[in-house]
């Protein structure tokens, strides 16, 4: 298992390719590589074909997958509002990989999925869809249905916000409206972590009416009352700072509900409803029993990486071969206010390693068996190979 990753700030695209493929093979000690990832700032979209077949012809890969991104993730490095490429290639001849661009509603993917098992092997599904115009939740409930049991994770491609475009990359091309995938089958061992940005504050409620995406009533009163209370209870005294600051979350498991690491669900309001003085959210609230409020918090964000990256060195059974950081756009500078904070978690923990990520528009991760759509956090993944 040969990996490297390396990461380039030059603004000129077609060196900025050339500079990370370069590096990248030489950290991984390949003369070409077998398969490639990569993901690109907003300054690189306009040229986003040149970036593409130059990785491809440096490299000589035949599977590849990448998309724009908020901000990237390379060499322990973390880049914000400037410009950025980072690859990671690799050479793996105990597995299978395969990427595709996939349609909006996920047609395609019997090329990453063969039926066949593949010889003693597990399977690693990496998806970045188009965070503008793709149905991330239809596509996720599409892979659970047609192919349980396949663990998935990724982010939103997405831009800095400005301009609502987003591209991906694959063998096949450029497009937007689609899914940048990747797939690894074989002798993989995968440990994954969820980082919060939130954590809850005061007792959680029972929602006791709520009609589509509006919560009505919290606790039998309305919704509206209880919120601008626990905004009190935290100074938060006007509603701009409500909706930047206080979340919602919601248990994956109701049976069993707990709202903090990978077991909750973030969201945040779009919204207030006025006839019911109800709270507006972004998804539909069927089987929705209970949800809790959530402050955003750079300090306890913070602690909760130091909790999850410690966790999660302790899982795997040695060095990961490489990792796999999907973050949110909300987070990083936006969140603590300075740059570099996870990364320098990861690495004080962790030490050095191959580590490629994104800062996207949303964030995807298999929790209790289930392919969920996660806001707001950080997703790590580390991959070894079984027979390093």
């Amino acid at each position: 298992m040969k990996v490297g990753v390396a990461l380039s700030n030059h603004p000129d695209t077609r060196r900025a390719a050339k500079e990370v493929t370069q590096a990248a093979l030489e950290q991984a000690g390949l003369e070409r590589a077998g398969w490639a990832l990569c993901f690109f700032s907003m300054a690189h979209l306009p040229r986003a074909d040149t970036l593409r077949e130059t990785i491809l012809a440096e490299t000589g890969c035949t599977a590849f997958s990448g998309c724009s991104a908020h901000g990237l993730v390379g060499g322990m490095r973390e880049v914000e509002e400037e410009p950025g490429v980072v690859l990671l290639v690799a050479d793996s001849p105990a597995w299978e990989v395969h990427s595709a661009l996939l349609s909006a509603d996920g047609d395609g993917m019997e090329l990453l999925l063969p039926g066949e098992e593949h010889s003693g092997g597990e399977k690693l599904l990496l998806a970045m869809p188009d965070a503008y115009r793709v149905d991330a939740r239809g596509l996720l409930s599409r892979i659970s249905a047609e192919y349980p049991g396949v663990p998935v994770y990724g982010a939103g491609s997405t831009d800095d916000g400005t301009t609502g475009i987003a591209l991906q990359l694959g063998m096949e091309g450029v497009r937007s409206n689609s899914v940048a995938a990747l797939s690894l089958s074989g002798p993989l061992e995968v440990a994954v972590g969820i980082t919060q940005s939130c954590q809850p504050v005061g007792d959680p409620h029972f929602v006791t009416a709520f009609h589509d995406n509006v919560i009505e009533e919290l606790d039998g009163r309305p919704a509206i009352h209880v919120l601008i209370e626990q905004g009190k209870a935290l100074e938060l005294d006007n509603f701009q700072q409500l909706v930047e600051q206080l979340l919602l979350g919601f248990p994956i498991d109701s049976v069993s509900p707990s709202f903090t690491s990978d077991a909750c669900l973030v969201r945040h309001l779009i919204g207030f409803d006025q006839q019911t003085e109800g709270l507006v959210v972004p998804d539909r609230l069927e089987g929705q029993t209970a949800m809790t409020f959530m402050h955003r918090n750079a300090e306890q964000a913070e602690r909760d990486m130091h909790r999850m990256v410690s966790q999660l060195s302790e899982s795997i059974s040695g060095p990961p071969d490489f990792g796999l950081y999907f973050d949110c756009s909300a987070r990083g500078r936006r969140l603590y206010g300075r740059g570099g904070v996870d990364t320098a978690v990861i690495q004080s923990v962790m030490g050095d390693f191959p580590l490629i990520g994104m800062l996207g528009g949303f964030e995807m991760a298999t929790t209790l068996g289930l392919p969920l759509l996660y806001t707001y956090t950080g997703v790590l993944v580390l991959v070894r190979n079984r027979t390093s």
